[in-house]
């Protein structure tokens, strides 16, 4: 049976949206439809108009309706600065008498590696176990059914500002969207466009909208560090309109008709503007000392922003060997168009829905259960 799926990706004054269907029997994912729609009441996923990013949303589903016959399963992707992450921990004595750790064991050490003084303005929007220790011995890959007496887990929160969640969950309530999923855009991305072999050595995924960046720092296989960057591709386009003494729309209208190579003289200075904007991005990820201390070789670019002018500049811009555009090819699309590196973003919401499911974003008073709800979920323990 095919599952229909709706990703929304939230970007810079507009959404993207890609309808999917994965087919259980063969393990298959296609793409149905995809369309990006101008909604300059939102920037990322901050809603800077309540009442035009519902008309918005609904124009959307409206487009979205003819492609599927029955309720789709929605997810959104959370991107923006009122989103914080950090490394965590949490352990928990293994009580009973055989000492046989149980998937209530594993649950009870996944939410204890919540810090019990978290900010009450913050919610845990997803939590990813990276490793298990049993008894002191590293690289347990699933504790159930082995025996021990202390159980430890090292934990990825990513942490989201109530309010700014909670104006989210209001606009798809309002336009008849009240049961959807939420992930972290950044995460998706990384579970999908990174090879494992990629993961394991020090790479930099870097997701570059028009205002807003995300990126993510592995070493080793573990999430060293996350950032959302208020500062994106734009840079590129101001760089661009001062040189050619152009407005800042016209600049972007004609970076939008660009293809790089035409021109010499136009390639030579987007590399440049891609070299700024790199710079300026670097400013805000050295601030973090696992940056400097697990100095990525490889940096994997992604978003509307990215391009050959950015990968171009990566190596010499931010001190790494390597520099790539990801995608993903290995997708069926009923049109190649749908395959866009705009749609990247979306693309990947829509694969890890499908995988392995994101957050039910809840009310205040839900949110104990939910967490818990959507732990045992992650580990088909439910």
């Amino acid at each position: 049976m095919e599952q229909p799926f709706i990703s929304l990706d939230f970007g810079s004054g507009q959404i993207s949206a890609v309808l999917s269907v994965y087919d259980e029997q063969t393990l298959s994912c296609r793409v149905r439809h995809a369309l990006r729609e101008p909604c300059p009441s939102v920037n990322g996923c901050y809603i800077l108009d309540f009442d035009k990013t519902v008309r918005c949303l609904n124009k959307i589903f409206s487009q979205l309706q003819e492609y599927v016959d029955f309720t789709p399963t929605i997810s959104v992707g959370l991107r923006g600065d009122f989103l914080s992450f950090r490394r965590s921990g949490g352990f928990k004595p293994i009580e009973s008498k055989d000492q046989i750790i149980t998937a209530k064991d594993l649950h009870e050490v996944l939410d204890n590696s919540v810090p019990i003084n978290l900010s009450e303005t913050l919610e845990v929007v997803d939590l990813l176990a990276q490793s298990y220790t049993i008894d002191g011995n590293t690289g347990v890959q699933n504790p159930v059914g082995l025996q021990g007496n202390c159980l430890e887990a090292e934990t990825f929160l990513s942490l989201g500002l109530k309010t700014h969640l909670n104006n989210l969950n209001r606009v798809l309530a309002a336009a008849g969207c009240e049961d959807f999923e939420a992930v972290p855009t950044i995460l998706a991305l990384a579970h999908q466009v990174l090879k494992p072999e990629e993961k394991k050595a020090s790479l930099l995924l870097l997701d570059i909208g028009a205002q807003n960046s995300s990126a993510l720092l592995y070493h080793k296989g573990v999430i060293e560090a996350a950032w959302e960057i208020p500062q994106g591709a734009d840079i590129v386009a101001q760089e661009v309109a001062e040189v050619l003494q152009n407005d800042l729309s016209e600049a972007k209208a004609l970076l939008k008709d660009y293809t790089y190579g035409d021109d010499e003289v136009m390639d030579d200075l987007l590399d440049e503007a891609g070299a700024k904007l790199l710079q300026t991005l670097r400013k805000s990820l050295i601030l973090e000392p696992r940056y400097v201390k697990y100095a990525p070789s490889l940096v994997v670019l992604t978003g509307g922003g990215s391009g050959l002018h950015v990968k171009n500049a990566a190596q010499k811009a931010l001190g790494v060997r390597r520099a790539k555009l990801a995608g993903l090819d290995h997708l069926i699309a009923d049109g190649e168009e749908m395959l866009a590196a705009q749609y990247t973003s979306a693309l990947a919401l829509a694969l890890h829905s499908q995988q392995h499911g994101g957050r039910k974003l809840s009310s205040p008073k839900e949110k104990a259960s939910g967490l818990l709800d959507r732990m045992l979920s992650k580990l088909g323990l439910n």
